[in-house]
């Protein structure tokens, strides 16, 4: 039985490696750099997470007006509001739904933008909120809270944010995806818990 799981764990292994060596393989681009008339991805035609797995891409050099930092920034601290708010809840009330499952997607939330903060070459502000919310005392209110920050934050992507970076369609794509997850995903789930 031992030398059964042992040939297991040998073909489990040698099909990762292989595996591995197969995607390493099919990710390497055939495109000549020195050749113009390939579509070598850029910051024109490459949007979002694609460009993070493109090797040797030259990432924007030019520096981001200050509007669309702004909107940025403050985009990442509604992000971080609302992840240091759904902790506090938790925290107060125990890991109940639908805050501990949107806690993890507010995290998510905040990769995306810091993601777009690493394509620029800028520094990602820290979260100023962890520890600093007071949760309500019950579940209906803290439902109640849940409401009120996402019914905000999809109208501060819509109202402000989107428009501040309609040039750069990395950005809007992201912010796009973050005010239709608010408004979609969690709005309705604090909905139902209220």
């Amino acid at each position: 039985m031992k030398n059964k799981n042992n040939v297991y764990l040998v073909l489990i292994l040698l099909f990762g490696i292989i595996g591995f060596f197969l995607i390493k393989q099919s990710g390497q681009s055939n495109l000549d750099p020195n050749d113009p008339s390939t579509n070598r991805p850029n910051r024109d035609n490459c949007l979002a997470d694609d460009c993070l797995l493109v090797e040797n891409l030259e990432y924007p050099t030019d520096i981001l007006p200050l509007e669309v930092q702004q909107a940025l920034d403050e985009a990442i601290d509604d992000e971080y509001k609302a992840l240091s708010t759904y902790e506090a809840v938790i925290v107060k009330l125990g890991a109940v739904r639908p805050f501990s499952m949107i806690k993890g997607a507010e995290e998510q939330h905040i990769a995306s933008l810091k993601a777009i903060y690493d394509k620029y070459g800028l520094t990602v502000p820290q979260n100023n909120w962890s520890g600093q919310i007071n949760s309500p005392e019950t579940l209906t209110e803290a439902c109640q809270l849940g409401v009120d920050a996402e019914i905000a934050n999809a109208a501060l992507y819509q109202e402000k944010l989107l428009p501040a970076v309609k040039d750069y369609e990395d950005i809007t794509l992201v912010f796009e995806n973050l005010s239709s997850a608010s408004e979609q995903k969690h709005l309705p789930a604090f909905d139902r818990c209220n």
